[in-house]
């Protein structure tokens, strides 16, 4: 795979030790074999590598069997000693049983329940590891949220994608999808949300908070909401960014095109060319605009900005020009025409100022406190523990926007349309 020398030379020397597990299984013997999960684990060992992240096994670790999965995730927590962050990624089938998330190696062949513990792996022996290397910041990514490949062998227990799960101390878990939901395989090669997150990973400056936000908002544009990916995170300490941001003293360095056709650029345009953003079309000038995709979506951007100024226009002339109405001298009143649902005197952070500031967002703030009254007083106890759980996550995503409205909107948007669902 070729990746853009500039996009590898951007990334600084990183003071911590970083390690991967990156695992990808699609050759299935016993059950659907699946399109995407060894080119995802492929790319996203690439990504992780010119990130500074020393891999497991030295590459990806692609269709395992049982035996081979539990020597890697061993392998893993041994490599993990003195490390200070722990990444493990998988792609491929997963399943839920009795509210357990459990990977699935390319040669299971559970015919009852009792056999998965023996032939799958449970993910909490995963996250096991990394409590006991002690690193400062773990993170778990599942590209698993497929159907249960399962589904007709008697598994009663075995439920639709994957749980919800608690995460440790300095973790973060990020899942393809939301829980019990069911994530897309992809087919331009590569699933959408992998797609999402080794293009999003390479962008500088982002706070791991800020990198997964961004990741979910580009998933759930790419498949009309169908999917949208999910976050659990206990507090971290400290910060951590995958690309640091060049200090003002850096000299930039020439950007070397990616011009294989199996390229990232190629990737990533497969899963942005449909779009109607311009900054998701300017991001990717950015980033690949000296490859024939960069000329493609500089055109697309060109197409996108003539239709909206002709919008704009035609809507501007067909407004009849009206006497305007005469008001008696007052006073003026600076006034939101909605007001946020807290106290704009009292909260003062850079959300609560940003809202404040903005008609928009205070109506946002408002219509999602709204929807979130009228959802806890009808749900069940145990589902007001669920939907307490998401706000706590959604409210972390939030405060990562900072004062950046378009953040904010973005983050107000998908929750309330996730609330929705919930109605």
């Amino acid at each position: 795979m070729m990746v853009a020398a500039a996009v590898v030379a951007a990334v600084p020397a990183h003071a911590e030790t970083r390690v991967a597990l990156v695992v990808g299984n699609a050759a299935y013997r016993h059950v659907s074999p699946l399109d995407n999960p060894a080119r995802d684990a492929r790319l996203m060992a690439q990504t992780l590598r010119d990130l500074g992240f020393r891999l497991v096994g030295d590459g990806p670790q692609v269709d395992l069997d049982k035996g081979a999965l539990d020597a890697a995730v061993q392998a893993f927590g041994a490599a993990l000693q003195g490390a200070d962050v722990g990444l493990f990624y998988y792609a491929g089938h997963g399943v839920q049983v009795r509210g357990a998330n459990f990977l699935v190696p390319v040669g299971a062949n559970p015919v009852r329940e009792a056999d998965i513990d023996f032939q799958m792996l449970d993910t909490a022996l995963v996250l096991r590891q990394m409590e006991a290397a002690g690193t400062r910041l773990n993170l778990v990514i599942l590209d698993a949220c497929r159907n249960n490949p399962f589904g007709g062998r008697g598994l009663r227990s075995a439920a639709s994608g994957l749980a919800q799960m608690q995460a440790p101390e300095g973790t973060l878990i990020s899942f393809a999808t939301q829980p019990g939901n069911v994530a897309l395989d992809g087919s331009a090669g590569n699933s959408p949300y992998t797609a999402a997150l080794a293009a999003t990973l390479r962008r500088p400056g982002l706070d791991i908070f800020q990198t997964f936000n961004e990741v979910g908002l580009a998933v759930k544009k790419t498949t009309a909401g169908a999917q949208q990916p999910w976050v659990s995170s206990s507090p971290i300490a400290g910060t951590f960014q995958f690309s640091a941001a060049p200090s003002p003293a850096e000299t930039p360095v020439p950007a070397v095109p990616a011009v294989s056709a199996g390229g990232d650029a190629e990737r990533v345009w497969a899963v942005t060319r449909d779009t109607t953003s311009l900054a998701v079309l300017e991001d990717f000038v950015r980033q690949f605009g000296g490859t024939p995709y960069g000329s493609l979506a500089r055109a697309r951007l060109d197409e996108l900005r003539r239709e909206r100024t002709a919008a704009t226009s035609a809507a501007v002339t067909s407004v009849p020009t009206a006497e305007p109405t005469r008001q008696p001298p007052g006073p003026a009143v600076a006034t939101l025409p909605v007001a946020p649902s807290f106290d704009c005197a009292t909260d003062t952070g850079p959300n609560e100022r940003a809202i404040c500031g903005s008609p928009r967002l205070a109506r946002l703030d408002r219509d999602l406190d709204t929807l979130y009254r009228e959802l806890r007083a009808r749900l069940r106890p145990e589902r007001q523990t669920v939907l307490r759980d998401e706000q706590r996550v959604w409210i972390r995503q939030r405060t990562a926007c900072g004062s950046d409205e378009s953040c904010l909107a973005a983050s107000y948007e998908s929750r309330i349309a996730q609330l929705q669902r919930w109605r």
